[in-house]
Formats: structure tokens, sequence, C-alpha cells
């Protein structure tokens, strides 16, 4: 095989010797695969094997090349083919296993590298197999590369559990931590703590540095059992880091074909404590809120409940004040006319269901009518001019002055006229109810007309009472804009 390896020209050694390098090379990173990931033995062994075997023959064609003989005479031909045998059973052995679809074609061309078969075939066997070798060898890196990327292995399992911002951290019985993502390591790393620790160690330190310690006694393994885990299958925790951030660690024991490991899940629940906290803030001051509207609602109601009795007495008065006036002027005349005394005696009888009715749903037209009724009836000459406003409410107050006013008539002055005129400029509407007779009695701010004046005021009107040269009410009250 020697004089094979001098047959060759300058071309082919350094040919033949860039194949079985980068052959050698492919077949390292195989083996290397086929243990750390896979955990295959019997193919790393054969890998092993074929890196080896390729690795003679670029030594065969280096020592070639600078012309050295010693060099050759250490590949002797003999022990080279045993180890040729070696590797190709091992190869033998790989077609019962998975890994045959791979190991087959291999098989075949390492067949071509024995040394009868190289003797016969001469330097074109040798680099036709040394090629095919060096290619499906390469083939298979590239598989592996693929696999890394896309298939389901120990390195895709921790790309994937690098991806969640949680951590992640997983320990033998044996206490040695076998997985540890980049956020748990990140948050150990904050807190000057390492991974490398044992887990017995590592989960005391972290116990240690907790804001409130809800972890049972056997969280860190004592009373441990079946190889140093604890009975106790779950805890939890609270840390807080340097950031500011919250972590709740979750302690679990998992058991899988009678292999026991401990599973410590970090989880960032800052956000969730920032939301609790600002809920905590929104039903305080929520709370608060309520409290002061139920104060400002007890207000209210006794605003309201003292604004219904000055109305309800506003309202007996101005119709008590009526009947007691019309019934003054029935004496004073000396009515002794059974139609005007029968007037009388209903306008006494009607008192009652006239306190109790509601006015506010009266329409002003309907006052108006009723108030020249009872004019009429005590014999006083009502002489009304104009309109009332259109607004509904200003009409209503235009006739509590006119009641006012027919009561004050009859009380203080001596008088059966009675004038009132209505009417409106670009800014207001006016009300003025004058009476051409004698006042006997000065008219004073009681009940009635200080009501009345009050009413007007919180409308946005006036009231002015005149008693010379006549006893008269003027009214005013804003237009709408």
């Amino acid at each position: 095989m020697s004089a094979l390896f001098y047959s060759l020209s300058p071309a082919l050694l350094a040919a033949g010797t860039a194949l079985m390098i980068i052959g050698s090379l492919a077949a390292c990173i195989l083996t290397m695969s086929q243990w750390f990931i896979h955990r295959r033995p019997l193919a790393t062994g054969f890998l092993l094997s074929v890196a080896i075997l390729l690795a003679f023959y670029t030594w065969g064609f280096a020592v070639t090349i600078i012309n050295s003989q010693a060099g050759i005479f250490v590949l002797h031909d003999n022990y080279f083919g045993w180890f040729v045998v070696v590797c190709l059973g091992l190869g033998l052995a790989l077609l019962r296993t998975t890994y045959r679809f791979a190991a087959g074609p291999l098989l075949v061309f390492l067949v071509a590298l024995l040394p009868p078969i190289v003797g016969f075939g001469g330097k074109w066997i040798l680099l036709a197999a040394g090629t095919f070798s060096t290619s499906w060898l390469c083939v298979q890196v590239w598989r592996e590369l693929q696999l890394l990327l896309h298939d389901l292995s120990p390195f895709s399992i921790k790309e994937a559990l690098d991806c969640p911002q949680h951590g992640a951290l997983f320990a033998d019985s044996r206490g040695h931590n076998k997985l540890v993502n980049s956020s748990m390591e990140g948050l150990l790393d904050s807190l000057n703590l390492t991974s490398l620790t044992r887990y017995e160690t590592l989960a005391s330190q972290l116990r240690q540095l907790a804001t409130d310690k809800i972890v049972p006694a056997g969280f860190a393994g004592q009373g441990a059992s079946k190889g140093g885990i604890g009975e106790v299958t779950s805890a939890n925790f609270r840390i807080n880091d340097p950031k500011g951030r919250t972590w709740i660690l979750n302690r679990t024991q998992l058991a899988d074909k009678g292999r026991f490991l401990t599973q410590m899940i970090a989880l960032d629940v800052s956000k969730y404590m920032s939301l609790s906290q600002e809920l905590s803030d929104e039903i305080e001051s929520f709370q608060q809120r309520q409290k002061q509207l139920a104060q400002e609602t007890a207000r209210l109601e006794e605003a309201l409940t003292k604004r219904l009795v000055l109305r309800t007495r506003s309202s007996i008065h101005d119709t008590i004040s009526q009947r007691i006036s019309f019934v003054h002027r029935f004496l004073e005349d000396g009515v002794a006319d059974e139609e005007r005394l029968g007037q009388l005696q209903d306008l006494l009888a009607k008192l009652p269901t006239d306190l109790s009715h509601d006015r506010a749903v009266i329409p002003a037209m309907v006052w108006l009518a009723t108030l020249q009724d009872l004019a009429s009836s005590a014999q006083l000459d009502l002489q009304i001019s104009g309109d009332l406003p259109a607004e509904e409410d200003r009409a209503l107050l235009f006739m509590q002055v006119l009641r006012e006013g027919i009561t004050n008539v009859l009380i203080h002055t001596t008088s059966s006229e009675m004038s009132v005129k209505m009417w409106e400029d670009a800014h207001s509407y006016w009300l003025e109810v004058s009476n051409p007779g004698v006042v006997t009695t000065t008219p004073s701010y009681g009940t009635g007309l200080s009501n009345l004046e009050a009413r007007l005021e919180a409308a946005g009107g006036s009231l002015a009472i005149l008693t010379t040269p006549s006893f008269t009410l003027r009214a005013r009250l804003p237009r709408f804009r």
C-alpha cells in the first residue's frame, strides 16, 4: 500500500489529503452529536473509529507528500487492515438499530478502503471511496444541523425554555442542576447567585431572600427520601430582585419512570402586583367618593326637605289667606244673599282639597280662570290686559304674584276694583297688579310676600311693592335666551 501512495501524483496526494481532513472533521462532529445529543454509545464508537480510519489515511497522504519513509512504515498494512475490520464490525452492529439508514451507505464506502481492495483496484478506488465517504459524512453533518434547528432535541428544548420571560430550573435527585433557562440565570445573577451551586444550597439561599416565607420545611430537601428529594411536592415563596421586580418561586417534585426531578419555576408577577396595587387604590378612592356622595345625598335630601316644607307652608299660606280674604270681604259687606253665601260655603268646603292638591301640575291658564272666578265671587272687578309669558314656569310665577295681589287687595284696601297688566320687552316679562282704593293697613313682608319675592329672585327676577298713589305689585322675570 505504501507503493500505492508513492504512485500518486502531487495533485492527487493534495486532493486526497484535503478529502481525508474534511472527512475526519465531519466524523468528529458526528461523534460528538451522537454522544452529547442523542446518547447513542454504539453509533458514537462507530463514528469515532471512522474518524480514526480517515485520520490514518490523512497521515498516509501527508507523510507521502513530505517523502517520509519512516512515516509510511508506521502505517503497516496488516495492522491498518485489522483496524478497518473493527470499524466495519461496529458498522454492521449498527444495522440492527435506527441508525442503520445513516451507517449503511457509509459501510459500503468503507469496504472499498480495505487494503486488499485498494491494492487490487488501485489509486482510483482509493480516491473514489474517500470522496464518497467524505461526501456522505458531510451530508450527515448537514442533517444533524437541520435536526438541531427544526426537530425536537435537548438544544431545541433549551431554546424553547429561553423564550418565556419566566425562569425555569430542573435538578436531579442528587441535587445537580440539569437545565436552567436564561430568565432564571438572569434572576440568579441579579441576586448574586449562580446555577452552578447545588440545588439544596441554592434553594436555601433563595429562601433566605424571600420577602414572605410560605415555604414548607421540606422545600430544600430536609427530611428527604428517595435519593434526597423531600416529601413535599409543591411550595411557593416571593422574592424581590434589585431591579424592583417581584418573583413568585414555585417548587414541584416530578417523577418519571423511577427518576425524580425537582422543578423550580420563577414567575415575574411585577405587572400583576402593580395592577393589584392600582386596583386597591381605585377601590379605596371609590369608597371615599362613595362616602362623599352619601354625605352630599344626605345634604341634598335635607335641602329638598326644607324646600318642600317651605313650599308647603307657602302653599298653605296662599290658600288659607285667599279664603280668609274672601270671608273678610263677605263679612264686611254684610252678605245676606243666598247665592253668594253658597259660593262662600263652596270655597270653604274645597279648602282641604286645595291644600292637598299639587299646584305644580295645574296650567297657568287654568289658574288665571280660577282667580277670575274667585274675584267675581268676592265682587272684585278684575281687569286683565296683556298675555301670559310663553314659558309655563314664568306664567306660573306670575299667577302666584296675581294671587298674592288679590289677597292683599282684599285684606289691606277698601276698593272693589283691581287692574292687571302684563307685557314684555326685549329682556324681561312684566306683571303689574294695582288697586285705586285707599290702603287701610300697611302691608308687611310676612310669609306670603317674602316667599313670593324669594321665588322671583331664584328665577332671576324681582318684586316691587308700592303703596302710593295706589297699592301696586310689580314683578319682573327675565326671558329665556
